[in-house]
């Protein structure tokens, strides 16, 4: 009888340390993602998941909205800047840019992340793309009725412009796209190439479209205004 209860003790022990081995390996894999991935990377893809499902969420628990009114708008001259560079990486809810479209007069903030409340106040850039000046997909938004009012008017050879306390950029509109709010190729993050989309709503009378149109946009010129490791709060 005894030799028995040895033998079910001895089936059983298994099942009990295998959930625990499971949970320390686990805890011990985000511990090391945790120490080796560089913060802003991290933040992509905790910060938001989809974007459209927040555009109506009216408030971000502990949002701390940050606006910039001394981001420089005029680009230095070359002599003073770097084609490579640093880049400092915002936080969610700061304004880190300013985007500019001459030929629709358009100069608008850009905040980093998505949420009704920041779609008020300018442009929006999701936290899954790339940011400004690095390589992958760039994306930003804001609604048709407000700021992105006129993209429809934008044409391929227009030049836009975003701005940051870390360099300006220059590039060209190379493509129009339409799509439904249910297609991710264009907002995929991507990682070989440097592209900025540009996208909004299409403009329908009554009730919201489930189309989306905007622009997609190649680095024509940037101009960093420091060196890789030089710039304070820079990458980690």
């Amino acid at each position: 009888m005894a030799e028995q209860t040895t033998k079910r003790r001895g089936n059983v022990l298994p099942y009990l340390l295998t959930p625990l081995l499971l949970l320390l390996l686990t805890a011990g894999v985000l511990m090391l993602c945790y120490y080796l991935a560089p913060t802003h990377q991290i933040q992509k893809y905790l910060n938001i998941v989809f974007m459209d499902d927040l555009k109506t969420t009216t408030q971000t628990a502990g949002l701390n909205i940050i606006e910039h009114d001394d981001i420089p708008t005029e680009s230095k001259p070359d002599s003073d800047t770097y084609e490579e560079g640093e880049i400092i990486y915002p936080t969610f809810g700061e304004q880190y840019a300013q985007l500019e479209i001459s030929s629709i007069d358009l100069s608008v903030g850009v905040y980093y992340g998505v949420n009704a409340e920041l779609l008020e106040r300018g442009a929006c850039h999701s936290t899954q793309s790339a940011i400004i000046g690095e390589a992958g997909n760039a994306v930003i938004d804001a609604h048709v009725n407000t700021f992105f009012s006129d993209l429809n008017r934008v044409k391929k050879g227009d030049t836009v412009r975003l701005f940051t306390k870390y360099g300006a950029f220059e590039y060209k509109v190379t493509e129009l796209i339409e799509f439904s709010k249910d297609e991710k190729q264009y907002l995929a993050v991507g990682k070989d190439t440097e592209v900025l989309t540009l996208y909004t709503c299409k403009p329908q009378v009554i009730g919201s479209s489930d189309m989306r149109i905007g622009v997609r946009c190649e680095p024509v010129k940037k101009q960093f205004y420091e060196q890789a490791g030089s710039a304070e709060g820079g990458t980690e």
